[in-house]
């Protein structure tokens, strides 16, 4: 049924206050080796390397500043590497690691290495582990966290299901831990109108992404047309039931579309710098008549971004309806947005664009 499989395992799963949670590794780990002698393609992406260096140090004081989070976690990435590499070597299987930053992906050159790496891998049948490159990487070339970065590995590497484990046994209307009388939601079929009605705050203690930040996930990737399903990772075969077609955890359908190289790229690995509201005429030359984005069409600004970054197109209601790479500074677009470009070119001279952003540049939701 599936080929291609993405796991991505979080840090609720894989640690406690007293470290790893080894009873669990060896059930995940035992799964996915099971998967891999039915010559499935397995990605796995981990968290946990923060929630073990925490451990291994000793250390309990909160909140850290990004220094010290990226010595807990190269302490931390020894350990969970050591251990994963230690049970997967028991069933005959090696495995690699891979670290990432924000910055790879967004580089096609460093982009078109790490596809290439992994491909070989598969080849070679090894499992690639993949984790953000936490010792290096700062607040501004940072995923975020790594419901974001198995996103983005998921589109570079086409999969054909993504699975993310958490600590819950999937999406809910609301935080079941609030409301008793919340109820799981088994499938989901337009993931907009879910993000909107549903109440999903909150995250783990260790964790760094909540509920919305996976659904935010899940939306961009059922636009590239890949399902992802939400499930619980402690029930027993929770991987193994999903591949072999049983329904479990939350399902988002993937639509059926297809989307040029281009504008996936733009969509799926650029990071949002800034949010660009426009008026309805501008909203329907975007949607309706395939048009670029013009100055005069904007009506507010938000966020900080330089030429070349990626900025999300709203509606006046604040409504998303595409994303696509600028022309403009925010500090150049907040002089020129509502004028014609004739009014643009007295401003700026020579040096400016007809268009904020060039209708190849653009993806509409």
């Amino acid at each position: 049924m599936y080929k291609k499989i993405l796991i991505k395992i979080g840090t609720s799963l894989l640690t406690d206050q007293n470290g790893l949670k080894k009873d669990f590794l060896n059930s995940f780990v035992s799964q996915i080796s099971n998967l891999y002698n039915k010559k499935k393609e397995i990605i796995i992406v981990s968290s946990g390397a923060i929630g073990t260096g925490l451990c291994k140090l000793k250390v309990h004081k909160k909140p850290f500043d990004l220094s010290e989070k990226q010595a807990i976690a190269a302490v931390g990435q020894i350990s969970l590497m050591k251990e994963y590499e230690l049970l997967f070597n028991k069933n005959g299987i090696i495995i690699a690691q891979i670290l990432i930053e924000h910055d790879d992906v967004k580089n096609k050159i460093k982009k078109t290495n790490i596809v290439n790496t992994i491909n070989k891998l598969f080849e070679w049948r090894v499992i690639p582990i993949i984790n953000e490159n936490d010792t290096v990487a700062t607040e501004e070339i940072k995923f975020g966290d790594n419901d974001t970065l198995a996103g983005i590995v998921a589109n570079l590497l086409n999969v054909d299901l993504v699975i993310i484990l958490t600590s819950v046994d999937g999406i809910y209307d609301k935080n079941p831990d609030k409301f008793k009388d919340a109820k799981l939601i088994k499938e989901i079929k337009n993931i907009d109108k879910a993000i909107k009605s549903i109440k999903a705050k909150g995250k783990t203690t260790l964790g760094t992404g909540g509920m919305l930040t996976k659904l935010e996930v899940a939306r961009k990737l059922n636009y590239i047309g890949i399902p992802v399903i939400i499930a619980n990772g402690n029930k027993e075969k929770t991987i193994e039931r999903i591949v072999s077609g049983e329904k479990e955890g939350t399902l988002i359908k993937e639509k059926e579309v297809k989307i040029e190289g281009k504008k996936k790229w733009i969509f799926m690995s650029l990071k949002t710098k800034g949010i660009i509201k426009i008026d309805d005429g501008a909203k329907e030359a975007l949607l309706k008549r395939g048009k670029s984005l013009l100055a005069v069409g904007i009506v507010d600004v938000n966020g900080k971004f330089s030429f070349g970054d990626a900025v999300e197109v709203a509606d006046k209601n604040g409504d998303k309806i595409g994303k696509g790479v600028i022309n403009y500074s925010s500090d150049d677009l907040i002089k020129i947005k509502g004028k014609k470009n004739s009014e643009i070119e007295k401003l700026l001279g020579d040096n400016f664009y007809q268009e904020v952003i060039h209708r190849d540049n653009l993806f509409l939701y």
